[in-house]
């Protein structure tokens, strides 16, 4: 007898039991697909975040501030000295200090108050949406991130946050105000450097009137998650002109011209960030990088990917019995026909693998199922994208089923090995019965 034969004959078998075979092919198909949609729900919730956070993260970027200390002497500060430590650090590709100036910027009707940042504009990794990088002179000069603009308000206007402060929702949709509509990058601007609404613009004895200056806009950055999105920048020259010639005020408040608030430390790639981030923390300065807590979102996501195949698992070990508990009965069944196919010569083996046939034809014909009825699952379920809380794992709003080729190969040729692991015992039950004991059983 052939193999084919043999794939014939379990195929005939199952048929002739047609209600046991379609019940427990169900239940493979049910746990099949219970793997196929919970791995595919885990995939396409790390596809989401890889597309909204990695994708819009500097990942090589480390923002490094002062480290604290019990004595603030001892504190290693931020300025020239620590700056160009930095960048001799293995695995660092440029850095640049962050020189933290007050704003108050008058746009015709329109007003922002808030800070501006003076940075080496070669180590920033600046994406434009429109316009391009300022100059690296001492002009007045504004890069500005897309989350900036909402910040420029009509203090005349009905509403107190007019064009910016008010966030527009409709239905289930998020739009961020974009503030005024105007041609940004052909703006003249009044820039001082204060602290304010520009309502007390007076000299006292101790605080100056703070110079005015002639400004326009250059840029703006697309759209991000990290802080270059709610930021002004400036040349680093132009903010030490500014410190400056308002001395006296800038020390009133706090600003000066050789220590940095922050220093912005660039990675050559992804894998040196880890190296650097120890090197700074063991030179005593507290740092952030979006790697950190991204490493700690995978690593949820992994632990929320183990829950649900453990799940999948579950109903697949269900099916695996199901599977041994048919070829069982089956076996008692057919013991006159175990019987004639020992005594007619057919061997051992052949017996054995007829039954194994059997089995894997359960698990192949409802993994091929499952595998269907799991892509139909998916295009009903991505066609809805709201969150979605399951068993305590929360799925953020717009969530995919992501169903790639080799998860359906692989829950197909996990259903079938099933079906073979499942069908090994009932069918080694098949090989150790005796001729005269099955055909004698079976009266």
């Amino acid at each position: 007898m052939t193999f084919i034969d043999t794939v014939l004959l379990a195929v005939g078998n199952l048929w002739r039991r047609k209600t046991r075979t379609f019940l427990t092919v169900l239940g493979v198909i049910i746990g099949t697909a219970c793997i196929i949609i919970m791995v595919a729900l885990g995939l396409g919730s790390l596809e989401q975040f890889n597309e909204t956070v990695l994708q819009s993260n500097d990942l090589t970027l480390i923002e490094v501030y002062q480290g604290y200390s019990s004595d603030s002497s001892s504190s290693p500060k931020l300025n020239e000295n620590a700056l160009e430590k930095m960048k001799n650090i293995p695995g660092v590709r440029s850095a640049t200090g962050v020189l933290q100036i007050p704003a108050f910027i008058k746009m015709g009707k329109y007003e922002y108050y808030g800070s501006v940042s003076g940075v080496d504009p070669d180590a920033m990794n600046f994406n434009f949406m429109e316009g391009e990088l300022f100059t690296d002179t001492d002009a007045v000069e504004f890069v500005m991130g897309a989350g900036t603009r909402q910040w420029f308000t009509d203090p005349r206007a009905a509403q107190d946050y007019g064009y910016g402060g008010v966030m527009v929702m409709g239905g289930d949709d998020y739009e961020e105000p974009t503030g005024p509509d105007v041609e940004w990058l052909e703006q003249s601007l009044k820039y001082y450097p204060y602290y304010g609404d520009g309502s007390d613009l007076e000299a006292t004895p101790d605080t100056p009137v703070p110079k005015e200056y002639k400004a326009n806009i250059t840029g703006v950055l697309e759209p991000s998650n990290d802080m270059n999105h709610y930021s002004m920048f400036i040349s680093m020259p132009a903010a030490k002109k500014l410190i400056r010639e308002n001395r006296k005020l800038m020390d009133s408040m706090g600003v000066k011209e050789d220590v940095y608030s922050t220093i912005y430390v660039n990675a050559q790639d992804v894998d040196s960030v880890e190296g650097v981030l120890n090197n700074l923390k063991e030179m005593g300065y507290q740092v952030y990088s979006p790697t950190e807590w991204i490493t700690q979102m995978q690593d949820e996501y992994g632990r929320q990917q183990s829950q649900l195949i453990a799940i999948a698992l579950i109903s697949l070990l269900v099916s695996a019995i199901g599977i041994a508990n048919t070829m069982l009965a089956s076996i008692l069944e057919r013991r006159q026909e175990i019987g004639v196919m020992k005594v007619i010569g057919l061997s051992i083996r052949k017996i054995n693998l007829m039954f194994l046939v059997e089995a894997a034809l359960i698990g192949l014909l409802g993994g091929i199922i499952a595998i269907v009825a799991s892509y139909i699952v998916a295009a009903a379920a991505n066609t809805g994208g709201g969150e979605m809380n399951f068993l305590g794992m929360y799925f953020a709003e717009g969530v995919r089923i992501t169903i790639p080729w080799w998860l359906s190969m692989g829950a197909l040729a996990i259903a079938t090995g099933i079906g073979i692991v499942s069908g090994i015992y009932p069918a080694w039950r098949a090989t150790r019965m005796s001729p005269l004991e099955a055909i004698r059983g079976s009266n």
